[in-house]
């Protein structure tokens, strides 16, 4: 995906991650750890640094009274309690100068979003368990934990970039947390049993209810799986191209069903890429440069179409589908007529894209 796609990628991030350009640090997702994590449990701090009791589990085999030794989360000696940002600045949601681990007082509780690092039994009898890993999605152990102080939670968040991920008050209850893990939880183990089915036509169906999901890590994580699916779920994945309810995933169905059907999706994509041509030829000439900027609404018609079309280029190249070269050949004379999406740039990354599916071809 190059520069436009990436540009867009951001603006769509900026909605779960409070920064998205400079320097980029870990910052606490809750459908992302709660996703990934194998085990999530209510904990409880203890006299020695970094190992934690588990009281509950919300996810995972791990039993009440296993110890879990997380070095990680060793507070340094300088670290202070939740309780001490509270009493400077009771109004302020993200405490100043809160960057370090706090030091909390035995007993007190936190969530534990873990990955499994071990090959023993997590729950045979070992009197404490180490090798765990982070569920953060920038593999940030502190960014994997939220801290219970009363009636409110506290993770880390990276509120200014540059800047360091700061113990901020999440707008979430312990309820809240504790219904999203359930809800995730059931989803994922719902999504297991559509992937477990051999016929891929069937496979594709079972996931279908996932593809729009509205937590990012279950769409994603279906769109991935679709891909997987092989030849037979082309007409699956072809119909659900064409469903309205889907118009939002169309150009990540695209690249699903060439990853799918492999040199079999060469035919369907081919007959896509036609059709973008005859939209191109239509509405190209008449638009003006810079158009890709003027209009940001996701559902833009232009810019769905031009995130369909690069998939459909990317994905003839990647299937090697040498009866598209005539239609490659005609797309490029085609896109020459429309202005390029940033004026003050020589990129083109659909024109770029076009040569490089025709010189593929024509190696073949």
């Amino acid at each position: 995906m190059k520069l436009k796609r990436l540009l867009w990628s951001a603006i769509l991030i900026l909605a779960v991650v409070p920064t998205a350009f400079g320097g980029i640090r870990p910052s606490f997702l809750l459908d992302h750890s709660a996703w990934k994590a194998t085990h999530i449990v209510i904990a409880v701090t203890t006299a020695t640094d970094g190992t934690f009791e588990v009281v509950e589990s919300l996810k995972g085999d791990l039993h009440v009274g296993a110890r879990l030794v997380i070095p990680d989360l060793r507070p340094l000696d300088e670290a202070e309690p939740i309780a001490s940002y509270l009493a400077l600045s009771e109004s302020v949601l993200c405490h100043p100068g809160s960057h370090l681990i706090p030091k909390q007082p035995v007993g007190s509780r936190v969530i534990l979003f873990l990955v499994g690092g071990t090959d023993e039994p997590l729950s045979g009898g070992k009197a404490e368990v180490e090798g765990w890993k982070p569920s953060d999605i920038l593999g940030s152990m502190q960014a994997s934990v939220v801290w219970i102080d009363g009636a409110d939670l506290y993770a880390f968040i990276q509120v200014m970039n540059p800047g360091l991920p700061l113990l901020c008050r999440l707008r979430e209850s312990e309820t809240d947390v504790r219904n999203r893990v359930a809800e995730i939880t059931q989803l994922q183990e719902k999504m297991s049993v559509g992937m477990s089915f051999s016929d891929g036509a069937e496979r594709a169906r079972q996931l279908q209810p996932y593809v729009s999901s509205q937590i990012l890590p279950v769409r994603l994580e279906a769109l991935k799986e679709l891909g997987k699916s092989g030849p037979s779920a082309i007409p699956v994945i072809s119909t659900m191209i064409d469903d309205p309810a889907f118009t939002s995933e169309s150009s990540d169905l695209i690249h699903a069903l060439a990853d799918a059907g492999g040199k079999a999706a060469g035919p369907e994509l081919m007959r896509r890429l036609q059709r973008e041509l005859e939209f191109w030829k239509s509405k190209g000439p008449s638009l003006r440069r810079g158009w890709w900027y003027e209009d940001l609404n996701g559902h833009s018609p232009f810019r769905a179409h031009d995130l369909v079309t690069y998939e459909l280029i990317v994905g003839l190249e990647k299937v090697r589908y040498t009866a598209a070269l005539p239609t490659a050949v005609e797309f490029r004379k085609v896109w020459k007529s429309v202005p390029q999406a940033d004026n003050s740039s020589t990129e083109d990354e659909i024109g770029n894209e076009c040569e490089k599916l025709i010189r593929a071809l024509k190696t073949e």
